[in-house]
């Protein structure tokens, strides 16, 4: 499959990727709606935060897993792996008699999750031409689209009118179509006897990854606690992320080195300053400005859509010129979209600002996203790509575990004195991260196409001299 051309069975392909990526999307948003009501049937609300906690640190560990599991044997038994351990979860989850089932359950569906979601980056790699793959990462983009516009209102009509359980179930039923349409491209694909990786390095980014989500584990629930626990909690997971994360992901990026250090680093800005804005604005909606709670919904639904309009335009773009620019314009527009976020802390500010600037927002993540991650695949060798995906996807998810974690204990230690202050300051910590990331992605091209650049500049100017 070395041509252009979109053949059924690269179709095939693109269709089963979104199926699955709708159904991690659908499962992330519902059930996030539909977890209070289970936590309340199965009188598990005091140890609430664990049902989100424990598989976060489980994803992290099967992101590190998956990425050398796909490079020395393909992404196949990656990924089928990772469906079965996906449905199994949900179905566990679904069937739940106690908390603990319910975060058993949980676990394995976030390890299957997990596994998938780097695996998916390896196929797309090897059954996707280079030009192709712009489009591909655009239906991504677009499967996080309908979830987002129906999952909540679906999740609680299920969680009131029928039950709980029904969030996890319906959510299993597009995984078996969405794998069966993955089969025939994972069939093609040349078999792969890579030397694997040693299993003392595994064992080392393991190890790693557990100390790093437990670090971020322990930073989310440092908020709202006991001075001294939350001091304590906070200080842990500092130390474990500050020591083990640079073990994850490649050299230079918590410096933004120029190359994939810095495609890295700016994914994981990224990601956070959208998450760590999205989080406050419904709530912000309702405190200040006195929406029902439909109405504050719908700057979620305002943010998805033109996110969805920006990677379609995004997709249209192939060059890795134009894909660096894109990013670098996408991350000034979603920067713009949260410090416009921020000035409707004050109630004085017309609602209608706030719904303009996640807009603005949207359209920034919208145009950033995608062209990100073909820019890594495009830096990857094959053996390296499943490692790769993996290091971005950990990045982003522990940065933006870490952005909310110190976001959540600012807005606690801040909203009972002052609502402003406390959502103006959760705003400003995502414009920060923002701002950081238009820096770092002046670092994009690989150190020999920067060199080059600079050379023609020079040969220019002396030309013109």
């Amino acid at each position: 499959m070395s041509d252009t051309s979109w053949t059924p069975i690269r179709r095939m392909t693109l269709i089963g990727v979104v199926l699955l990526e709708v159904l991690v999307a659908f499962e992330q948003i519902a059930v996030a709606t539909a977890m209070p009501t289970a936590a309340k049937d199965l009188d598990g609300l005091a140890i609430y935060p664990v049902v989100f906690a424990v598989p976060l640190a489980a994803a992290v560990l099967a992101m590190v897993v998956a990425g050398p599991w796909a490079d020395s044997a393909g992404p196949r038994l990656v990924i089928v792996t990772g469906a079965s351990l996906f449905v199994t979860g949900l179905l566990l989850a679904g069937a739940a008699q106690s908390m603990t089932m319910l975060i058993l359950g949980r676990t394995v569906q976030s390890i299957g999750g997990g596994l998938d979601s780097v695996a998916l980056y390896v196929l797309i790699a090897a059954a996707f031409p280079e030009a192709l793959r712009p489009r591909v990462f655009v239906g991504i983009s677009a499967a996080w689209v309908a979830p987002s516009l129906f999952g909540p209102p679906l999740a609680g009509f299920l969680a009131t009118h029928a039950s709980w359980r029904w969030v996890f179930w319906v959510g299993a039923a597009f995984a078996i179509p969405g794998l069966a349409l993955l089969l025939p491209a994972m069939r093609r694909l040349p078999a792969i006897r890579r030397e694997r990786e040693p299993a003392s390095s595994v064992r080392r980014r393991l190890v790693a990854a557990a100390a790093a989500a437990l670090g971020a584990v322990a930073l989310s629930l440092a908020a709202d606690r006991a001075p001294a626990l939350a001091v304590g909690l906070a200080v842990t997971g500092g130390l474990l992320l500050v020591i083990f994360v640079p073990r994850l992901v490649p050299a230079g990026t918590l410096r933004g080195g120029r190359g994939m250090p810095s495609v890295i680093a700016t994914r994981a800005l990224l990601g956070a300053a959208f998450a760590g804005t999205e989080v406050y604005l419904p709530l912000m909606l309702t405190r200040q400005h006195h929406l029902s709670a439909t109405e504050a919904g719908l700057v979620l639904t305002v943010g998805a859509l033109s996110w969805s309009v920006a990677a379609w335009i995004a997709g249209r773009r192939t060059t890795h010129e134009d894909q660096r620019r894109l990013v670098r314009i996408g991350l000034v527009l979603l920067t713009i979209g949260v410090t416009g976020a921020v000035s409707a802390a004050w109630p004085a500010t017309p609602a209608w600002v706030l719904y303009v600037a996640w807009l603005v927002g949207g359209t920034g993540i919208g145009l950033a996203y995608s062209p990100l991650t073909v820019l890594l695949m495009g830096m990857s060798a094959p053996d390296e790509q499943g490692r790769n995906a993996s290091s971005i996807q950990t990045a982003e998810m522990l940065t933006t575990s870490v952005l909310l974690a110190v976001s959540a204990i600012v807005f606690g230690g801040l909203t009972s004195h002052s609502q402003i202050a406390a959502f103006g300051s959760g705003l400003a910590l995502a414009a920060v991260a923002g701002a950081l990331g238009i820096v770092v992605s002046r670092r994009l091209a690989p150190v020999g196409h920067a060199q080059s650049a600079d050379a023609a500049a020079m040969t220019e100017s002396m030309d013109a001299g």
